[in-house]
């Protein structure tokens, strides 16, 4: 029973339902702030590092993508060029509010149009089998709760010899980055939520 099971939520260990409820509130209150957010977080590097995933990704015109916590739509807006009209994007996000951000943001760049919008959980996709040539979640697989359910419901709607792409953050590997990291995750981010988003919890 998922009430029995316990996973992380940053540093707590919370149950199933009420990470679910969490991971909601957090993205509800961000919405608005996010893209600025991860410019501040990462000093703009997230748009190197999603760069180098969108160029691994394999996709070329008549392409079908999903692009899975797609929240404000950045990889699905440059996916969708690259799948072109005869193509398919699926921007799918389990939260509305972090969706809404996205349909506006694409709308405004003269995308939303080529873009579909789904609002669906990454455990239970509801997409045929064997659908997507590619399947795209950027620093969304940590805010699910059952990973092994989302990994095989991403494997069920990929094409044999299909390419899935995630993006998440590790532990730092190198000797003395490790304090410098968690100094910088559980002090500075919290700040900087703070500061910008007006929401200091949501990033400790």
């Amino acid at each position: 029973m998922t009430g029995d099971k316990t996973t992380h939520f940053g540093c707590e260990q919370v149950g199933w339902v009420e990470k679910v409820r969490r991971v909601g509130a957090v993205f509800d209150s961000v919405a608005d702030k996010y893209d600025v957010m991860n410019d501040v977080m990462s000093f703009g590097v997230h748009r190197v590092w999603k760069r180098f995933a969108i160029e691994l990704s394999g996709v070329h015109k008549g392409s079908r993508v999903l692009d899975l916590a797609g929240g404000t739509g950045d990889l699905a807006a440059r996916l969708a060029r690259m799948a072109g009209a005869d193509g398919e994007v699926v921007l799918a996000d389990i939260n509305g509010a972090m969706l809404e951000r996205g349909r506006a943001r694409l709308l405004d760049q003269g995308i939303a149009g080529t873009v579909r919008f789904v609002q669906a959980n990454a455990e239970c996709l509801p997409f045929p089998d064997n659908h997507f040539d590619c399947v795209t979640i950027a620093f969304g697989l940590r805010n699910v709760t059952d990973k092994d359910a989302a990994l095989r419901s991403m494997y069920r709607v990929l094409k044999p010899g299909g390419r899935l792409l995630v993006l998440e953050f590790s532990k730092p590997t190198l000797p003395g980055l490790a304090p410098l990291y968690d100094l910088y995750s559980f002090k500075l981010l919290p700040l900087m939520g703070k500061l910008i988003a007006n929401d200091a919890e949501s990033y400790r």
